[in-house]
């Protein structure tokens, strides 16, 4: 058994050596969501004692699905790194950025995100380097925690304008990905797929400004390469679904699948219903809304096993079991993700 912890959004903020010209852009914005509704939401005390819970023994591998910072600055992924540091060696943590990490045009073309976590990203030192160099083009990655699953981070984080959250995958990571799994070697069974945006429908205007605006071709690979789950982060709620299984129309008088009608229906033939599950954010601490919440995963040779939920208990001061059957849950028919 293989045990796999969740963990995203976590938000850490750290100011120090900020300069002022440094807020001459979309980062005005965010200054005013934290000095608001999100003032004191994520601290930073809460996030080092999620680290030394995940570094108590009793979890093989974590995964962390963006929004490490809140307006990526330099010093915000120090401050984080250190955390993530605290959870263990990049052997043991993986990471991909979230909107919060690509927020400016300036962490995109600089590559802020990979300079800080390039060993996070990947298994080697050459790979590493190409995590330097390419930036959003070294997306996506392979991890393997053992020899029969497989970790494929992506990454939807792009800059938007001011009070947009959108996100995009792209042809080139999906078509990178196709290519990834083309060359697994036969035992692997497992596949987890990262990407930091969710898949559901949100109430509001989140739907339209916050959403992944490729979800659909996105989706519609996560069958073709017959994904186990799909994790994701973005929303600080907790949430739990499953992409239905998609299959292929046959011709009404031969029986037979018409290829060229299955390509242009999008509709394909491969895989059955894929669970999709974002933990919340890991880090939110104010009373009113969600606490802090991670998830766990137990995997064996065939698949996940079972999927629990841990919740911070201000009281207690520690993260408690909250569900022991979130892999049920997300595979009801009324959480069902319809595109």
């Amino acid at each position: 058994m293989l045990r796999i912890a969740h963990i995203s959004d976590l938000h850490v903020l750290d100011l120090a050596g900020t300069q002022w010209h440094q807020f001459l852009n979309k980062r005005v914005t965010g200054a005013m969501n934290l000095a608001g509704i999100r003032r004191n939401a994520h601290p930073v005390s809460l996030a080092e004692k999620l680290a030394d819970r995940l570094a108590a023994g009793d979890i093989d591998h974590v995964i962390l699905t963006g929004d490490l910072t809140n307006l990526a600055l330099d010093s915000e992924f120090k401050r984080v790194l250190e955390v993530v540091q605290r959870i263990g060696p990049p052997s043991f943590v993986t990471v991909i950025p979230g909107n919060h990490d690509m927020y400016t045009r300036g962490a995109l073309r600089h590559h802020r995100f990979e300079k800080w976590f390039g060993p996070y990203l990947v298994d080697d030192a050459d790979e590493h380097h190409s995590a330097l160099t390419k930036g959003r083009l070294h997306y996506p990655f392979m991890r393997a925690p053992a020899p029969h699953v497989r970790i494929y981070g992506m990454s939807s984080a792009i800059p938007t304008p001011p009070l947009l959250a959108f996100g995009h995958v792209g042809r080139h990571q999906l078509d990178r990905l196709r290519q990834l799994v083309a060359e697994e070697p036969p035992e692997v069974t497992v596949r987890l797929c990262l990407v930091h945006h969710n898949l559901h429908h949100r109430i509001g205007a989140a739907e339209y400004v916050a959403s992944l605006v490729d979800r659909k071709a996105f989706s519609r690979v996560m069958h073709e390469i017959h994904a186990t789950a799909v994790l994701h982060g973005h929303t600080h709620h907790p949430h739990q679904g499953h992409l239905p299984a998609r299959k292929a129309k046959a011709d009404a008088t031969t029986d037979r699948i018409d290829e060229e009608k299955l390509i242009e229906s999008e509709i394909a033939d491969l895989g059955g219903d894929i669970p999709v599950l974002g933990c919340g954010s890991s880090t939110w601490s104010k009373k009113g809304r969600d606490l802090a919440r991670f998830n766990i995963l137990d995997i064996d040779a065939r698949g996940i096993h079972a999927i629990s939920s841990m919740r911070w208990s201000a009281e207690n001061a520690q993260f408690e079991l909250e569900h022991q059957d979130l892999l049920t849950k997300a595979m009801a028919g009324k959480n069902a993700i319809l595109l």
